[in-house]
């Protein structure tokens, strides 16, 4: 008996919607498809530049790190394509001040803005930058250090704020690392400033995260006595903090979701060792990595919008 071959139909990706296209698209990433994917034919290539694929953006410039390629003019080429249309944007890895300026000064739509591990602003860049985003609804920072001129920044300039995430490994606490084990804690490391700055000026928080802050009891009554709207509050890793008394059972009255300083950190970004970078890796050397010759010395892998153009079609 002979076998009679079934020939499956062929699909041409090219025949999809446009916007199926684009989202598939948009599911590789931010470097494959500047990489790869807008090379691939004239249609794509159309849909990859246009700047409604680039409103949400993610670089990760510590976990997909590749040697050939410079991630700060990666992250200006891709604000530059989205003309003003940004509105959400995660990137980590990266200097402070010349991105974050280069943002602020592009993309006065942002509603969420996410720092993963930078490092190293100046005194004035938060008021410089924070202000020309009035319609920012949420901002996080993770591994990044905080200051009470960003919140104050935040208070004053970005009325729609509702959720605010000062996320922080014990790196940043001086002696303090996983291979030595807190057995004491030495109240020289509370610091009350960033809480008592939230509770002055942020009143119309509905969530807030400050993993790891050293923030006392006082500053957390500051946070309670000023933030009448929070819903959620997360304390873990808040190692200066007594909840057993009066204010824990405040916090159960007030707070509708809260997270204990004991709770386990596992499940949260960038510091449980989730999402693809390592937890207490100091961003020392996230800085000298990208400022090493060997990152930046070849910028030929992300072209110019000049060289997208004069491509010929396929």
């Amino acid at each position: 008996m002979s076998l009679k071959i079934v020939r499956q139909p062929t699909r041409n990706w090219l025949d999809l919607p446009s916007e199926l296209t684009a989202n598939i698209l948009y599911r590789i990433g931010v470097l494959n498809i500047l990489l790869s994917a807008q090379k691939v034919c004239t249609a794509w290539r159309k849909i990859c530049k246009d700047p409604a694929m680039w409103t949400i953006v993610c670089i990760d410039a510590v976990s997909d790190r590749h040697n050939d390629i410079h991630y700060t003019d990666l992250c200006k080429h891709v604000v530059d394509r989205s003309q003003g249309q940004l509105v959400d944007i995660t990137i980590s890895g990266f200097l402070f001040d010349e991105i974050f300026r280069y943002i602020a000064n592009r993309s006065s739509l942002l509603k969420r803005l996410i720092f993963v591990c930078c490092d190293e602003y100046t005194n004035g860049i938060w008021t410089e930058c924070l202000k020309k985003f009035p319609l920012l609804e949420e901002l996080s920072l993770y591994v990044t250090p905080a200051s009470k001129e960003a919140i104050e920044t935040a208070g004053r300039y970005c009325s729609k704020l509702k959720t605010l995430k000062v996320n922080q490994d014990f790196i940043f606490w001086e002696g303090y690392y996983d291979e030595e084990p807190i057995t004491s804690l030495d109240e020289e490391h509370i610091c009350d400033e960033i809480a008592m700055a939230i509770g002055l000026n942020l009143h119309d928080l509905r969530h807030l995260e400050l993993i790891g802050n050293t923030m006392s009891n006082e500053g957390l009554e500051m946070i309670l006595d000023g933030c009448h709207h929070l819903e959620s509050l997360d304390l873990r890793a808040c190692l200066f903090i007594d909840l057993k008394g009066d204010l824990g059972k405040r916090c159960l009255q007030q707070i509708k979701c809260l997270k204990l300083p004991d709770d386990s950190l596992e499940g949260c970004p960038y510091i449980y060792g989730n999402n693809g970078m390592a937890r207490n890796v100091s961003v020392e050397g996230f800085e000298s990595d990208m400022e090493s010759e060997e990152v930046i010395e070849d910028e030929s892998n992300i072209e110019s919008e000049e060289e997208f153009d004069n491509e010929s079609d396929e």
